[in-house]
């Protein structure tokens, strides 16, 4: 939309022509005028409006027919009819036929003025939100979901199919495979694109809590709760809800979620009356379900409601044809021109590496990288310890015999990060540590 709206007004009538295009250009927009249907097309083909402004009775092409053109022409103009005959029946056909709204004559000027800046201010908002779309779908197209293995042309074929529909889907991979993004993706490239994509981290919450977040509250349903609060379902209605890490929802929280997918309703914690909402439900686990399913510690009703669909994200250990193509698609994204590529034995070093943390701790390293290094390219140097190959001892090893205890500690923690399927909350647990711990040490050796 140009900086200074441009409005068409049209009128077979000579006076009410000038006194429309007065009282608008004093508004500071750009005013155009024709005296028939005809004429305004001829003008529309010249330079499209943002706003026309036509009677609706006018000799040879009236104003319906000519609405009916521009919505043909041009959809995203919006057109404002104007009658001597303002009976609800009038207003009733021109909305119907796509009309934003309608005036009465004789005229009332604030009306006039009210009414072309609430159109412009629809436009406007409009226009931003086509933008902002087509951003997202820049951002979480296919193409950014790097990889050519076939593992990963399987997880295109499968996004392709269940984003048209509203099925309920069930991504299953390690952490750090890209689960979100893919979630991103279906959501983006569905019917329910415009609608929200309200992402929620069942892992990293309480069970309380969680539901208070995922429900909502009431106001005094418990200490604190001095207001009344949507969750994040109901701030995802018409859209998607990403539940990750759902393998940690309580059995509690599981028979409720149930009944979301089952009846499309809910209640906020301390409520007595349900609410109905329309959400698409996208959910993820670093875990296998099945054997959880098996052991009672998941339900098995709400695993097949959600298992509707399952995409399985292969780990980055089983498609290491695709380092090449992440580590430089990352390199583009962080290097800002000034760093380029990954020199030959940087890459192989990339590619024998085992990828514990799969693409995320990809990303992080060479984000690491690109800040860390003097040079265009990335060279073996500028890669963290962690992707060393373990034969290769540190400076302390060479000189003692010894291994230190920093390289110690940090094959200890990847095997105990293996043994447990990369849960970080277990892995915790077993090594006797805090969470945040954990995340501390990970980060310290380069991995994500």
């Amino acid at each position: 939309m140009t900086q200074h709206p441009k409005i068409l007004v049209v009128d077979d009538d000579s006076e009410t022509l000038s006194l429309l295009s007065e009282i608008i250009s004093k508004e500071g927009y750009q005013v155009d005028a024709a005296s028939s249907g005809e004429s305004a097309l001829e003008k529309i083909s010249v330079g499209p409006p943002d706003i026309v402004i036509t009677d609706l009775q006018m000799p040879g092409m009236d104003g319906l027919t000519l609405l009916a053109a521009i919505r043909m022409r041009l959809p995203d103009t919006l057109v404002i009819l104007a009658t001597a005959y303002g009976s609800l029946k009038t207003a009733v056909d021109g909305i119907k036929a796509g009309a934003f709204d309608y005036l009465s004559k004789p005229f009332i000027v604030e009306e006039i003025r009210l009414l072309v800046r609430r159109a412009i201010e629809h436009k406007q908002v409009r226009t931003e939100n086509q933008a902002l779309r087509q951003q997202l779908r820049d951002r979480y197209r296919f193409d950014n979901i790097v990889g050519s293995s076939p593992a990963m042309v399987n997880v295109y074929k499968m996004i392709a199919r269940v984003a048209q529909t509203d099925s309920t889907v069930l991504l299953q991979g390690e952490s750090g495979t890209g689960k979100e993004l893919i979630a991103r993706a279906i959501h983006v490239n569905s019917p329910r694109a415009s609608g929200p994509f309200v992402p929620v981290d069942s892992g990293a919450l309480a069970e309380t809590l969680l539901e208070s977040e995922l429900f909502g509250h009431e106001r005094g349903a418990f200490t604190g709760a001095v207001a009344a609060k949507k969750g994040l379902l109901e701030k995802a209605h018409l859209g998607t809800c990403f539940l990750d890490e759902v393998a940690d929802i309580s059995q509690t929280l599981q028979s409720k979620l149930l009944r979301v997918i089952q009846e499309r309703e809910f209640r906020r914690v301390g409520a007595t009356e349900a609410l109905s909402v329309d959400v698409r439900i996208i959910a993820a686990s670093n875990r296998d379900l099945k054997p959880l399913v098996e052991s009672g510690k998941f339900r098995e009703d709400l695993y097949y409601r959600l298992n509707v669909v399952t995409i399985n994200i292969p780990a980055l250990r089983e498609r290491p044809e695709d380092i090449p193509l992440l580590a430089q698609f990352f390199v583009q994204k962080y290097g800002e021109k000034r760093v380029t590529g990954i020199s030959r034995e940087a890459m192989a070093l990339l590619t024998r590496y085992s990828w514990p943390g799969n693409v995320r701790e990809l990303e992080h390293i060479i984000e690491r990288a690109v800040v860390l290094t003097p040079h265009s390219l990335i060279l073996p140097d500028d890669l963290p310890p962690a992707v060393q190959p373990s034969a290769a001892p540190t400076t302390a090893e060479k000189n003692t015999g010894w291994a230190t205890l920093e390289g110690l500690e940090r094959d200890y923690i990847v095997r105990a990060l293996d043994a447990h399927q990369h849960d970080i909350g277990r892995t915790a647990d077993i090594l006797g540590i805090h969470r945040k711990t954990l995340l501390r040490k990970l980060r310290g050796y380069g991995i994500a």
